[in-house]
This record gives structure tokens, C-alpha cells and sequence, in this order.
């Protein structure tokens, strides 16, 4: 389970383990509706085809990376009150080192003197941050589009990890921000 500590120099540190998670690509796939039987006809040399008009199929849009998000914020405890107002959010990545970065025999084991500290394959910084940020919506503050300030850094570790540090950043006026009741328990008018 994850931890969230309080510190003087970030308002929120979240450590989720495992190795971090990356967004993928938003999927399209075209889908036949149901009770869509299509028209068999019987072509010149005698083989039968089905066919299907325009209006048999749709286009069904997904995100592959949902049961991923799902997981990450199983592991993320949610706060009492959303975090409203501009915030910088720092990520630091830990991914398990390669197979190639240990040592062979005896130092079988042991993290190579030789292997990398700074982890510039892909995944890219940008998929990696996407997922804890759409993740984090509505469970740490309302939506993504807070974050205004903060730097990803991306690195090798014998214990992979995903830390948060959160940021509250100081707004001019300063109004008290209003609780989680009072933000998706409102009434329209």
C-alpha cells in the first residue's frame, strides 16, 4: 500500500511500488451491431459472401490503459478534501534495472558498475506522467489541468517505484477551497 507523508518542503508525498505504469494509445476498433445478419449472395465462380451495409457497424473507442489506472488508484488512498487551485507536482519513476545490468557468476545479483542511472528508452516521460495524472483525477485533486508546475525524472532502481510530491501553489485571494461534500454534492439550480 502506498504512503502519504507530510513534509515541509511538499505539501503531499505519495510512493505507489511496482514499476511505473505507462499510458498507451486510445484504440479504435469498428464493431458489428447486434441483430446485423448482413446478405449472403453467391458470387460468379460460385463462393458465397455476406454483406454488410454502412449502418451494420460503429466505431468503439477504448483505453487499453484503463485497467491500469484502475489498479494504480486501488493503491493510492484518496484524500478527504480534493486539491483545488494551481499545484506542481513532481514524479520521480524507479524502473528495475535490465537483466543486462547485473553482474554474471559470483556477482550474480549485483548492479554493474558500468549500468545506467538515467533511464532513456522508452517508455516516453510524457506516457508515464499521463497515466498517474488522469489516474490521480478526482481521487487527489479535481482534474490534471491544476497542474502547472513540476519536472518528471525518470531513473533506474533495485526498487521500482512511482513518488508523487505535491506542491500546493499559492494563488492571490487566498480563498478556502471547498470541501469534497461541497464540490460533488451541489445542487442545480
Amino acid at each position: 500500500m502506498n504512503q502519504i507523508i507530510y513534509n515541509q518542503s511538499h505539501d503531499y508525498k505519495i510512493i505507489v511500488p511496482g514499476e511505473p505504469l505507462v499510458q498507451q494509445r486510445h484504440r479504435s476498433a469498428i464493431r458489428q451491431k447486434k441483430g446485423r445478419t448482413g446478405i449472403k449472395v453467391r458470387l460468379e465462380d460460385g463462393t458465397i459472401v455476406k454483406l454488410f451495409e454502412k449502418k451494420d457497424f460503429y466505431i468503439h473507442n477504448y483505453d487499453p490503459s484503463a485497467p491500469d489506472k484502475a489498479n494504480f488508484v486501488r493503491m493510492v488512498m484518496p484524500l478527504e478534501q480534493l486539491l483545488l487551485g494551481p499545484l506542481q507536482v513532481d514524479l520521480f519513476l524507479y524502473y528495475a534495472y535490465l537483466k543486462g545490468h547485473y553482474g554474471t557468476g559470483r556477482n550474480k545479483g549485483i548492479v554493474k558498475t558500468s549500468a545506467p542511472l538515467w533511464k532513456i528508452t522508452k517508455p516516453d516521460k510524457d506516457n508515464a506522467e499521463k497515466i498517474v495524472f488522469d489516474a490521480l483525477n478526482g481521487i487527489i485533486w479535481k482534474d490534471d489541468s491544476q497542474i502547472c508546475a513540476g519536472e518528471t525524472i525518470q531513473q533506474y532502481s533495485e526498487k521500482p517505484r512511482t513518488e508523487i510530491y505535491i506542491t500546493k501553489l499559492s494563488q492571490p485571494g487566498g480563498k478556502e477551497p471547498p470541501t469534497r461534500e461541497q464540490l460533488f454534492n451541489r445542487k442545480e439550480a
